[in-house]
Formats: C-alpha cells, sequence, structure tokens
C-alpha cells in the first residue's frame, strides 16, 4: 500500500484544495499529522481535478545535470459506498514532455481506504507498452533522473501509520523571505515496523500546515535525505508550493521542482484519462499544454 509520505505530500499539495486551519491551542505532534492529511482530501463539488506544469532540474555533481518537463493531471474519485474517511482514491498521471523521455507517462492510483492497494505504471511509447511497477526493484528506479524514486512519489502507509511523533519545539522558518511561525516534529519508527527511516525531522507550518523542510536520518544518525519548499504560491487563495527542491545524500543527486499554470480543467477531468490500458492515446495539447 502506498504512504502519502512527506516528499509526495509536498510536492503534489499545491494540487488539492486545502482545508481551514485548525485550532492551535494544545495541539499534539499525532493532531499535526492528521491536519496535514487532510489538507489533501477534497469535497465532491470539487471534484473536476487539477492541471498544472512542472519543471524538474536535477544536478549530479560536477557539472553533470538534467531537465525534464512534465504535464501533470490530478483527479480525485469518491465510493459513497465508503466511511469518510476512506471514500477517497487520488489519480495522478505525469506526461513527459521533450528530450529522450518525451511521451513517457507515469501514473499512479493511491485510495484514502488503508485496507486497499494503490499502483503506479510506466507507459514507454518507444515500446508502446504500459508496465506495471510491482517490484521493489522497479518501485527504487529512479523519477524523471531525480533524487526520488517512483516508490518516493507512491510511497507505502502513511506517516501515522509508520512511525511515532513528538512535538519538540516551536520556531520560525524563512521561505524566500517570507518567515513562517512553524512547529518541528520528532519520528520515530513504530515498534515492530519496517519503516524507510530511523528518524525523521519535519517543520510544518502552524497556519497552513503544510511541511516545509523535512531530514530523514539512517540508524546511524546520517542524515540521507532532505527536502525544502524554496518557494510557496497561491491557489484558489490557499498557499501552496511552487518551488521544492530535494537532496539525495547517499547518491549526491539534488533536484529542483518548480509547478507552474495551475489550474482547474475545462471540461472536468474523467476517469478515463486514467485507464493504464490507453495510455498511448493521451495528448496534452487536448488540455492545453
Amino acid at each position: 500500500m502506498f504512504k502519502r509520505n512527506t516528499m509526495l505530500v509536498t510536492v503534489l499539495g499545491g494540487l488539492m484544495v486545502i482545508g481551514a486551519a485548525f485550532a492551535t491551542f494544545g495541539i499534539t505532534a499525532d493532531e499535526i499529522l492528521a491536519e496535514m492529511e487532510d489538507l489533501f482530501s477534497v469535497d465532491t463539488d470539487d471534484a473536476n481535478g487539477v492541471l498544472a506544469t512542472m519543471a524538474m532540474h536535477n544536478d549530479y555533481g560536477n557539472d553533470v545535470t538534467s531537465e525534464y518537463t512534465l504535464h501533470l493531471f490530478e483527479l480525485t474519485t469518491f465510493d459513497t459506498a465508503q466511511a469518510d474517511d476512506a471514500d477517497e482514491t487520488t489519480h495522478v498521471l505525469m506526461y513527459f514532455s521533450g528530450g529522450d523521455e518525451d511521451g513517457s507517462i507515469f501514473l499512479m492510483e493511491t485510495p484514502e481506504d488503508d485496507t486497499l492497494d494503490g499502483r503506479m505504471w510506466l507507459y514507454l511509447p518507444a515500446l508502446g507498452l504500459t508496465k506495471e511497477l510491482v517490484s521493489d526493484e522497479d518501485q527504487s528506479g529512479s523519477f524523471a533522473g531525480s533524487s526520488m524514486s517512483y516508490g518516493d512519489l507512491g510511497g507505502t502507509g502513511d506517516l501515522r501509520d509508520d512511525y511515532d511523533a513528538i512535538l519538540i519545539g516551536e520556531e520560525t522558518l524563512d521561505v524566500d523571505g517570507e518567515t513562517h511561525d512553524v512547529w518541528r516534529l520528532e519520528l520515530t519508527p513504530k515498534p515492530d515496523v519496517e519503516a524507510d527511516h530511523a528518524r525523521v525531522l519535519l517543520w510544518v507550518d502552524r497556519v497552513d500546515f503544510l511541511s516545509l523542510r523535512m531530514e530523514a536520518y539512517s540508524d546511524l544518525d546520517a542524515l540521507e535525505t532532505e527536502m525544502a519548499v524554496l518557494a510557496l504560491g497561491e491557489f484558489e487563495g490557499d498557499r501552496v508550493p511552487e518551488v521544492i527542491r530535494t537532496i539525495d545524500h547517499a547518491e549526491g543527486t539534488t533536484s529542483t521542482v518548480t509547478i507552474s499554470n495551475l489550474r482547474r480543467p475545462t471540461p472536468p477531468l474523467t476517469l478515463a484519462l486514467f485507464d493504464p490500458s490507453a495510455l498511448g492515446a493521451v495528448d496534452p495539447a487536448l488540455y492545453g499544454f
């Protein structure tokens, strides 16, 4: 089962509808994590989907870099027969535009229901082939040459399933010259859980509940990966990530993602767009890309 980990929440957070802020008096670390998850629940009245452009710049050191442009489609569907906390499924399609990967498509489907598994597919136009990414080897592949793997984007359970969290402080954080009041949380794996990291630090905005910074450590307390929001924008009156930097210290790779042209589609997206068997027919020009 995929987890909506901090990386995915940050990168795709600008594509969701953000709710009202939580009352901050006496809040606990678990309540903060719950509010972070709730940010990305959408109302059925807004189930039209979202479009955006993602520009990704990867720096591998020694003056070696790569650039990717992706057209992003997101749609949340609802099953009214399910409980309110398990009735959503998020569909995300990323279409690679230009370069050697032109026409390739990454597709993922993430149910909110903890009893259901998420799924991921990769469409390769040169072969006319859609492959489901099932094995650990498949999911560990680098996404768009970046410091994130396909598994990082999909994840494997949510933070509250894998980690115990404590609130260890309140401080301020500068994002693009703007000061934000943040909580600092420390997350450690729950007993008998094989979590991705031995320790995670999160800096969470006290107004918008956006994760503005993340650091993940190994069992030797070495910094493995980190994420920082470098700039925020607005979408339908809410603050959303606009520029995000991720660093994989083991691989020495730094990736910067810039989200732009965030908008609602007209007409609304339909589930047919996210059919794994029909990815070869996807034409971004039909959606204004």
